[in-house]
């Protein structure tokens, strides 16, 4: 099993959402925590992110490049959410993306964020891939009460419960 892993944003001009957080600095947080954690259980990872881009077109371009190239399964792209919202929701437009949705948000729901659903989005990076993808929005940074469970929590236990929520899916 390849798993593509993008942690979303970093890679300046394509930065996050902030507010009590910043998208960024928790992307980041979390994605690094799943990536060690996939490596030490033996999944084979392609870190999709990208050093440099001229523009947030460009980056996801980038990203979406670097998993098909690898050759990767699945995709899986870390994000967290502004809008005024609240909770965790994940986004597929594939059966099998949806099956592995549905396992990544129970998990992150058990953790005590609101329940906002599998959703379908024609995001660039979930169209662009030529395997079966997921965009997960973790929680709101613009929600206090969603920052302050984030921070309770930390972003390993968010990492494990995605961790948790593949494994079951992909059977790893």
């Amino acid at each position: 099993m390849r798993l593509g892993i993008d942690i979303g944003h970093n890679c300046p001009p394509d930065t996050g959402a902030s507010g009590f957080g910043n998208e960024d600095k928790m992307n980041k947080a979390v994605g690094e925590h799943l990536i060690a954690m996939l490596i030490k259980a033996g999944v084979d990872v392609v870190d999709c992110r990208s050093p440099n881009a001229d523009s947030v077109d460009f980056s996801l371009w980038k990203r979406t490049a670097i998993a098909n190239t690898n050759g990767c399964d699945f995709y899986v792209s870390i994000h967290h959410n502004a809008g005024g919202g609240a909770g965790s929701e994940v986004f597929a437009v594939s059966d099998a993306g949806r099956v592995v949705a549905k396992a990544v948000l129970n998990k992150l729901c058990g953790l005590g964020f609101k329940n906002r659903g599998v959703k379908f989005r024609k995001f660039f990076v979930l169209m662009r891939t030529l395997m079966p993808a997921i965009l997960i929005e973790c929680c709101f940074v613009d929600r206090q009460s969603d920052v302050d469970l984030w921070n309770q929590i930390g972003a390993e236990a968010i990492a494990k419960a995605i961790f948790d929520g593949l494994r079951e899916s992909l059977k790893f």
